[in-house]
């Protein structure tokens, strides 16, 4: 995608810049994206754009000139539209935005992720979405993991920590939805989940024959789950067990790592009975 939008810019008739002094221009420029974004949608006057934009009479008008003088802006009877050089740029640079994007997530994901375990092939990955905390929702990695419970039919997770709302979700997924949870634990995962609090709950799914336990005498070192046959989410958390990524793909790459994964502490660890909780 990067490689295509240099090629575009490249090959603009009567300029000598170069494609970084092309992509240059466009980016250091937040109104030129804007309008560029906007118009790949629909063409539109002046006065339309400011509204759509919230931007002033200036800031667009010397937008939509820089934009033309590239060829890549046309008008005609007042509105304004993408010249085919233009509609190609335009798709290319929102592919460049995003592929941008993805490479700060992934660059977050594989920030967290232990050294000591090879990791998926994500950078190669398709259809992936990485989750972060954010300042307003620091436990998002934690709530999107969560989702997954309530679409599933079928569910394989190692769990190296668990909390009270999401016990309680799959105990009602489990018993009221028909959930298929197969969950593999650390022993000091074991531990609480024979306390009081969490006891009752892993009973109640338990007894049902759908979300058998296994515990495992290793540590884990991050949360896996793979949903039905293509769903793989992989969670990570700093030394505080606070969240600090989530990776969910349907990449089968990545799901053929998570299976093989899975089966390697699912093979060494035992089942627990229902009379121990």
């Amino acid at each position: 995608m990067v490689l295509g939008f240099l090629r575009i810019v490249s090959q603009m008739p009567g300029d000598d810049a170069s494609p970084l002094d092309q992509v240059r221009f466009l980016a250091r420029a937040h109104s030129r994206v804007d309008v560029l974004k906007h118009l790949a949608e629909e063409a539109a006057t002046q006065r339309e754009l400011r509204s759509e934009l919230d931007a002033s009479r200036t800031t667009v008008s010397r937008a939509l000139q820089s934009l033309a003088d590239e060829d890549w802006v046309a008008s005609e009877n007042g509105e304004y539209r993408l010249t085919p050089v233009g509609d190609v740029v335009a798709d290319e640079f929102t592919g460049l935005l995003e592929a941008m994007r993805t490479v700060d997530e992934l660059a977050e994901f594989l920030r967290w992720f232990p050294a000591d375990v090879d990791a998926p092939d994500v950078q190669h990955a398709c259809d992936v979405e990485v989750t972060t905390p954010t300042d307003a929702d620091p436990y998002a990695p934690a709530r999107t993991q969560t989702e997954v419970l309530y679409t599933a039919d079928r569910l394989r997770v190692l769990l190296p920590a668990i909390e009270l709302e999401s016990t309680e979700t799959l105990a009602d997924q489990v018993t009221d939805r028909g959930l298929e949870a197969e969950s593999v634990v650390t022993q000091s995962v074991e531990a609480t989940m024979e306390s009081e609090r969490f006891a009752d709950l892993m009973r109640r799914a338990v007894e049902t024959g759908r979300s058998p336990i296994y515990v495992t005498p290793d540590d884990l070192p991050f949360y896996l789950g793979l949903a039905d046959d293509d769903v793989t989410q992989i969670g990570l958390a700093d030394d505080d067990g606070l969240p600090r990524a989530l990776l969910e793909t349907t990449d089968e790459h990545v799901r053929e790592w998570g299976e093989a994964v899975y089966e390697d502490y699912r093979e060494s660890a035992r089942r627990k009975p229902l009379a121990e909780f």
